[in-house]
């Protein structure tokens, strides 16, 4: 079985039955098969074979979907594309993945235009709207190319191990890879997601992650395989948001942690009808408790946290509902694990030798499962490095409790060494958080002297609250050993982020550079 497979069942099974609602119009389940098959038909006629990328830049509207059905039943693979980035980064990426195709939203059309003639591989330049006014043969216009093409469903075989998506690493730590996932790995994802948080097909999802992000797509993607309904945002607007869930019923969000935060703080919210929700689910940044005891009061029990990354398809461990409690000590501190391994993933927690930690000993996570990349895109020696033996090695750092359950304490990249001892940045920011001017914590190594490293935090505070250094490190000395305790704080507007909420500390340890002075 491949994903195709999924918009030929539901068209058969749910024809009128609305698939997608975006800003301007709702999609029924044969509609939406008919507008996939026509523009798979269209890259038939141009030559573009099973296997050639099409790559995509827009933000989230239905059309999207359209193009990952150039995947799921035509053999394509899609390249999504961060809208976020500047054009010398987009070059890259669309340069890297040898695209022949490019499907472009009319706001970034200038942005690809910049580039434009150092995209060799590019035969076929689509614009979803504002191909008009453009020199004659400049871009093509999307509705224009389906109107002229059939709507018969094609007839190709595709192998449920090739790659469907070819999605591009955040770049944390370097140049953007991209990660190869199959049509098998994102159905068994979808699979295992699908039976943890208990889906079915009345849900209606509310999609604001964008879709260029493996959690973004992945989301829409499951609820799709159950046959729901998906609202798409393009932006994230608490009002609107809000707006949304009690104007469309929405019955579950995908949200990352700042989201939590804004709407909680937001004017009104507690007469908000909010009654359909039954499912929130979070994941790709790290929850501070102190937030998620005030959503959980403010919700209720309905929260679930999956961990996860690109390579791993995404999912990795799985925090249930039922987890989800300030009931008594443990379930308190369980409120910050990762979960259990999803279902149908290997997951261990292991020393440099790859031997087992007990629980309290800190060691790396590695995975496996049918979701596993097949590697990064004509990058054989770091496919090599990350996957080994079938084990996927995150790079990610943990440990575990006496029952199994995970802990992500940070990346092995971000550990601070400050006079020998290690520092978790994540230990700190959650003793930060706890400040109730706080809203946003990161925390970074920076070199000295004396001690190798000391500890910089960067601190956004909450409006029209106040806090200095010196009480911010004396909340934090009080909570934690001495030598944990920042030595500086740097109050900031924001923190520097990738699209997937995680925040940056290259940038941020970039900021510091930055700001040193000369000494004399």
């Amino acid at each position: 079985m491949h994903l195709g497979h999924l918009i030929e069942r539901n068209a058969r099974l749910y024809p009128d039955k609305v698939a997608f609602i975006g800003a301007e119009r709702r999609t029924t389940f044969r509609e939406h098969s008919e507008r996939v098959y026509r523009l798979v038909n269209a890259l038939d006629r141009w030559g573009i074979g099973s296997g050639e990328r099409v790559a995509v830049l827009a933000k989230n509207r239905p059309e999207y979907l359209e193009v990952y059905g150039v995947a799921e039943c035509g053999g394509r693979i899609i390249v999504p594309l961060n809208f976020r980035l500047v054009p010398r980064e987009l070059q890259y990426i669309i340069r890297d993945s040898g695209a022949s195709v490019l499907i472009v939203e009319g706001a970034f059309l200038e942005t690809i235009e910049q580039v434009r003639d150092e995209l060799p591989d590019v035969k076929h330049y689509i614009a979803f709207e504002g191909a008009a006014g453009r020199p004659a043969g400049s871009w093509l216009d999307y509705e224009s190319l389906l109107e002229s093409s059939d709507a018969t469903a094609p007839r190709i075989e595709i192998d449920p191990d090739s790659v469907a998506y070819l999605m591009y690493t955040s770049g944390t730590t370097g140049l953007p890879k991209g990660v190869m996932l199959t049509h098998r790995g994102n159905l068994e994802n979808a699979k295992s997601l699908l039976i943890e948080l208990r889906m079915h097909p009345h849900d209606i999802h509310l999609a604001v992650m964008p879709l260029f992000h493996v959690g973004g797509r992945g989301f829409p993607l499951l609820h799709f395989y159950r046959g729901c309904t998906t609202v798409l945002m393009r932006d994230f607007d608490p009002l609107e948001f809000l707006t949304v869930i009690e104007r469309e019923k929405v019955t579950t969000l995908q949200v990352v942690p700042t989201m939590l935060s804004f709407l909680l703080d937001t004017v009104g919210f507690q007469q908000r009808d909010l009654s359909s929700l039954r499912s929130i689910f979070y994941a790709s940044a790290p929850m501070p408790r102190e937030l998620l005891v005030r959503a959980l009061d403010a919700f209720g029990p309905i929260f679930a946290q999956g961990y996860g990354l690109t390579e791993a398809g995404p999912l990795v461990t799985f925090l249930d509902p039922a987890y989800h409690s300030t009931r008594d000590e443990r379930s308190f501190r369980r409120l910050a694990s990762a979960g259990l391994p999803a279902i149908n993933v290997e997951c261990r927690v292991v020393d440099d030798h790859g031997e087992a930690v007990k629980p309290g000993e800190i060691g790396e996570i590695i995975a496996k499962s049918e979701f596993t990349m097949w590697g990064y895109w004509r990058r054989p020696e770091e496919t090599a490095n990350k996957l080994r033996d079938g084990w996927l090695y995150t790079g990610d750092l943990a440990t575990i409790d006496e029952d199994g359950f995970v802990y992500v304490v940070d990346r092995k990249d971000d550990m601070i060494i400050t006079g020998g001892e290690n520092v978790y940045p994540r230990e700190v920011e959650e003793i930060l958080y706890q400040h109730p001017a706080v809203l946003e914590a990161a925390v970074i190594g920076v070199p000295d002297e004396i001690w190798g490293q000391s500890i910089k935090a960067f601190v956004v505070l909450r409006a029209s609250a106040s806090a200095s250094e010196e009480q911010l490190i004396a909340h934090c000395k009080e909570r934690l050993a001495s030598y944990k305790k920042p030595k500086s704080v740097e109050f900031c507007d924001a923190l520097p982020k990738n699209p997937a909420n995680k925040v940056l500390r290259r940038e941020l340890r970039a900021r510091h550079d930055r700001t040193i002075k000369p000494q004399n």
